[in-house]
């Protein structure tokens, strides 16, 4: 509960006051579920907002309007809309009886002054034309377009091809649903195909206002859609709105600390992600440090994330004499104070290029044909 605390609190920092870390969503289920809301909500921060996560029945909308005190104007409801989950899932008898039941919840916190955001989960196997936009205009008309909608990708089978036909091609899904309704769309992505960021992105290239993330990927089976990996590219693509970047680091140190293990090679916040092995690679990052260009082998500078002190070279059986000769040079001033002078026509870095490579090599054994 206390790790949900920092989190909110390291996200309000990385926002910065931008305002596009938007909210944050909470259950209300739990004891602890419903300190944590209250504990949110005493922050008193405009960024992130704090808004809660029921389903779509009159019990959880009963349930928000006691424990929130009016203090919730926003309420996620989950809505399964697929034929798969309407049928198998919620055991309606009929797709028009799933829109008669969830248009119950929703107006009761309508007239409670709490905007709906209907999760429309599994939609990428829904009936898009059939029964998803016709819903989503019977709640716009019944709410007098105050609900904002949720296209969930439930099992990540999405495609963010402009080619690929409904329902699984994400950009005329999105484009669809925004040109039949005008409704206010946000994109819920899981990374079962490894889609989820590129899903994510495409939804907002095609009409969707929001997306949604987690820390590292974090959710169910392989994961959501990591937020880190959206705020890049939103950065790559809209450009910097004033992010605190180095943030980053203290989230995943956080996150790594209290929940999961960070992957040494996750994309942005990993804690390897700089770091060469290949020999090619090695001579490419020692040359970008007096290239007119700049970076050669690496994206973006590791100071972006607050990163400033760096070995960007690990010595192994892919290693070239670049990197040998970098390493040299870095643990020489780390020694000394002074600028190493090693590089590869020293004889002490072919001595260990030499000695590594052997090393990796092993000593044939003739007898059984194999080395060890």
């Amino acid at each position: 509960n206390d790790a949900k605390l920092k989190y909110f609190d390291l996200l309000h920092q990385l926002d910065n006051g931008t305002g596009c870390i938007e909210a944050v969503e909470v259950f209300i289920y739990q004891k602890r579920d419903i300190w944590t809301l209250e504990k949110l909500l005493e922050r008193g921060y405009d960024y992130p907002q704090v808004t809660t996560w029921t389903r779509a029945i009159p019990k959880d909308i009963k349930m928000l309007i006691e424990v929130s005190g009016g203090k919730i104007k926003e309420t996620g409801m989950l809505a399964s809309c697929s034929d798969h989950h309407i049928f198998d899932k919620m055991g309606f008898h009929s797709k028009e009886e799933a829109v008669e039941k969830y248009l119950v919840p929703i107006l009761i916190a309508c007239e409670h002054g709490i905007r709906p955001r209907i999760h429309l989960e599994d939609a990428t196997k829904a009936d898009i034309q059939g029964w998803v936009i016709p819903f989503i205009e019977r709640v716009m008309k019944e709410t007098q377009g105050l609900a904002r909608f949720r296209i969930c990708d439930t099992v990540g089978v999405g495609i963010p091809d402009p080619y690929v036909s409904l329902p699984f091609g994400i950009p005329k899904l999105v484009s669809a649903i925004v040109m039949n309704t005008g409704a206010e769309l946000e994109f819920h992505g899981h990374n079962d195909f490894g889609m989820a960021t590129a899903n994510s992105i495409a939804a907002l290239a095609y009409g969707c206002k929001r997306v949604n993330t987690a820390f590292a990927g974090l959710g169910e089976r392989t994961g959501n859609t990591p937020l880190e990996q959206v705020l890049a590219s939103y950065i790559r693509i809209f450009g910097d709105p004033g992010f605190k970047l180095p943030t980053l680091i203290d989230l995943a140190e956080l996150i790594h600390r209290e929940v999961a293990p960070i992957v040494v090679k996750q994309p942005i916040v990993g804690s390897d992600i700089f770091t060469t092995h290949a020999g090619l690679h090695q001579t490419g990052v020692q040359r970008q440090v007096d290239a007119p260009g700049g970076l050669i082998y690496l994206p973006y500078a590791p100071s972006i994330l607050g990163r400033e002190s760096l070995e960007f070279n690990r010595i192994g059986a892919l290693s070239g004499m670049d990197g040998i000769a970098a390493v040299l040079n870095s643990q020489w001033q780390l020694a000394t104070g002074e600028k190493g002078k090693f590089n590869i026509a020293s004889k002490l870095v072919k001595r260990i290029y030499d000695h590594v490579q052997a090393a990796y090599d092993g000593t044939y054994i003739s007898a059984v044909d194999k080395y060890v």
